[in-house]
């Protein structure tokens, strides 16, 4: 066993390959069976498999030009997956992650990961969809899946990858890493939470954790829609209320940039938008103002209980809130996911009474909040977290308060030796957005696992027209980044990093 240096990369026939690409087909894994093996000779391109991570995320330009051996499998009874080997190898092993409630493999996040020289995996969580990233029809009838879903697919792909790394290489990884965002960030945590062995280094972004009550959290807005529709804000009025929190919260970093660095100096109040008279485009109605109040940062029950948080001001207010509809068939797929039909609609749901009972049947497999990770900071592991401030589907409240309770347990001190937090001014979901979205968090975590490189500040950048206009320092939380008061305030060089 060696170790390979920083950015050097190696060929599978200079290691003495202990398999040949089309050899791997005699493999034999228990509880696996290798469906394709076959060397991928891109002339001068290899087009990525259709899928719905590639129809989606990358139509039109989804190639790579490096060659490898791809390997196609199963695992258990409907688990597939796909583990692409380069010839110039990094010595590293990479899982990806998926996003919303897919059944795809996810062929953009391996071909980036291709292009590091890394050893890369994806699985298809143990179903399969075509139509959207939010397709539920898998699930009825069949518990296992919901099981496969919350953690299993992914560990099995973690374990089984690693072993057919080892014999096409003739020697185990070096280390291994895993990334993704959403969805994937909640299977990244996942993975530190139930299989610490699994991974050495964790990306995870905006995670999809605290699932039972994040999904609750669609019924609850429908209820709201459904009980005073007077409160309801259509796009206009919603695009003034992202626009005027933005206006008011802007400069507090210092520097009026169009995005809001730190959620918790923002003093934005609704309240600032009420009408004064019967209404308009440019103003809020008071119902509107109750509603916007609630949509909003940390939210609760009405006996106080603790529910999904809303997005922070700054973000577009629920702009994938579906239709209010009380027919169950229009209900979040954690409904779907009960072994009984629920006895409520949307119009009868009572987050008091109707939520503990679905988070004792499901946060085990789907909640992914165990805060308690020392085994996986014990045996080295590093994790990294991130969040767009901007982020309109899932809430950064949600990930800071995670955050703040791997600190309670862990202890404050012994956290910072393998966790770090960033977030992410103007971003949204996973991207985009106006603020600086682009930042190689993977690198960062790899120099903390190799070279005991602790991360401090990352520079992120936006592009426009594939040029970078504007670069910014994330800063590890607590700390925000904030404006020297000189220089270009588009420049990361000009910004320095504060409580």
């Amino acid at each position: 066993m060696f170790a390979l240096a920083a950015g050097s990369s190696i060929s599978a026939a200079a290691l003495g390959a202990a398999a040949s690409c089309p050899s791997l087909a005699s493999l034999t894994i228990p509880q696996v069976r290798l469906t394709l093996t076959e060397e991928i000779i891109p002339q001068p391109t290899w087009p990525y498999p259709p899928s719905l991570f590639t129809a989606r995320l990358a139509p039109g330009s989804g190639v790579t030009g490096l060659p490898f051996c791809r390997v196609v499998g199963i695992i258990e009874t409907e688990i597939n997956f796909e583990l692409w080997l380069p010839r110039d190898w990094s010595g590293r092993f990479e899982g990806v992650g998926n996003g919303g409630l897919t059944g795809a493999i996810n062929y953009p996040a391996m071909g980036t990961a291709l292009a590091l020289g890394n050893a890369v995996a994806s699985t298809d969580m143990g179903h399969k969809t075509e139509q959207g990233f939010f397709q539920a029809d898998w699930i009825p009838g069949h518990p296992q899946r919901v099981v496969n879903f919350g953690h299993r697919a992914h560990h099995l792909m973690a374990v089984n990858a690693k072993k057919i790394v080892a014999a096409y290489y003739g020697r185990a990884a070096d280390h291994a890493y895993y990334s993704g965002c959403s969805s994937g960030g909640w299977e990244g945590l996942s993975e530190a939470q139930k299989y610490p062995g699994d991974y050495d280094g964790i990306v995870a972004g905006a995670p999809a954790i605290n699932f039972v009550k994040l999904q609750s959290r669609s019924i609850i807005l429908n209820q709201l829609a459904l009980e005073d529709p007077a409160g309801n804000l259509p796009p206009a009025q919603a695009q003034l209320l992202e626009s005027a929190a933005i206006k008011r919260c802007d400069a507090a970093d210092g520097v009026t940039d169009g995005i809001i660095s730190d959620l918790r100096a923002c003093r934005f109040d609704p309240g600032e938008l009420l009408c004064a008279g019967a209404g308009g485009a440019d103003c809020l109605t008071a119902a509107q103002v109750k509603r916007a109040r609630m949509l909003y940062g940390p939210m609760r029950s009405a006996a106080g209980r603790a529910l999904y948080p809303g997005p922070a001001y700054g973000a577009y207010p629920f702009a994938r809130l579906p239709g209010p509809t009380p027919e169950l068939t229009s209900l979040p797929a954690v409904a779907l996911m009960l072994r009984s039909r629920p006895a409520w609609t949307v119009a009868t749901f009572d987050a008091d009474r109707d939520i503990p009972p679905m988070e004792r049947e499901l946060e085990d497999s789907l909640d992914a909040m165990n805060a308690k990770l020392q085994p996986f900071a014990a045996r080295g592991g590093k994790l990294i977290l991130y969040h767009g401030l901007a982020d309109d589907l899932l809430s950064p409240y949600n990930t800071i308060d995670y955050f703040e309770r791997v600190r309670r347990a862990v202890g404050a001190q012994a956290t910072d030796a393998f966790a770090r937090l960033y977030l992410v001014p103007g971003m949204g979901h996973c991207g985009g957005g106006p603020g600086p979205d682009r930042f190689d968090a993977l690198t960062a975590v790899e120099a903390w696992v190799e070279h005991a490189a602790a991360p401090k500040e990352l520079i992120a950048s936006h592009l426009r027209e594939g040029v970078a206009d504007r670069t910014r320092p994330l800063c590890p939380y607590p700390q925000v980044a904030s404006y020297t008061g000189s220089g270009d305030s588009d420049q990361a060089k000009n910004f320095v990093c504060r409580p």
